[in-house]
């Protein structure tokens, strides 16, 4: 063999090892990439649970926020309506007709079991009237009657505003059902 053959026989070799080199490169090249492939699927899948998680987070805070707005805008209104018609009772209680008020004004002094009983200056004529030496002077209310005792430590209020303020006070569930029921208000969230 020849130098030439020998040196072909070498490139010849050369050639294969080299080719057997780039096959080990190109195996071990895509298989680095179906790798990195993988991880970046990975990391896709992973940020998208992540960003569904905030998503949810969000869409269940401004819900909660929302819900929330609603419920006070809903208490304001239910509000504004029972101090109208808190005050419609004020009207409708200061221009009870004379008959009716007197009825009521002996009932209220038949109960006064304190010495002293005032008036407005409305009523002054017919309280007095029904009570004689006991009554004692006039007070800013829209009717009824106030007691006190000698001393004056000992007051009872009976009135109209005291009796109503009273009724609302210890009625005001009663009253707010027989108004607003039980609404069920707020929504709901498709993305939840």
């Amino acid at each position: 063999m020849g130098k030439s053959t020998v040196a072909d026989k070498v490139i010849e070799d050369a050639k294969k090892i080299a080719k057997g080199y780039d096959q080990q490169v190109e195996e071990k090249k895509k298989s680095r990439l179906k790798e990195i492939d993988s991880t970046l699927d990975n990391l896709k899948i992973k940020k998208q649970g992540i960003l569904t998680e905030k998503i949810s987070l969000l869409a269940r805070t401004e819900t909660s926020r929302t819900n929330l707005e609603i419920k006070r805008k809903r208490l304001k209104m239910e509000q504004d309506v029972l101090e109208k018609i808190f005050a419609d009772a004020k009207t409708k209680l200061d221009q009870i007709e004379s008959k009716k008020r007197e009825i009521i004004l002996k009932r209220l002094t038949s109960v006064a079991e304190l010495e002293n009983i005032f008036s407005n200056e409305k009523d002054e004529k017919y309280v007095r009237k029904l009570v004689g030496k006991r009554y004692k002077g006039n007070i800013n209310a829209l009717g009824g009657i106030s007691t006190g005792d000698l001393t004056g430590n000992i007051k009872e209020d009976f009135t109209f505003e005291a009796l109503l303020d009273y009724v609302f006070e210890n009625n005001l569930k009663e009253i707010r059902d027989i108004l607003f029921g039980d609404a069920e208000y707020g929504f709901k969230c498709s993305l939840l």
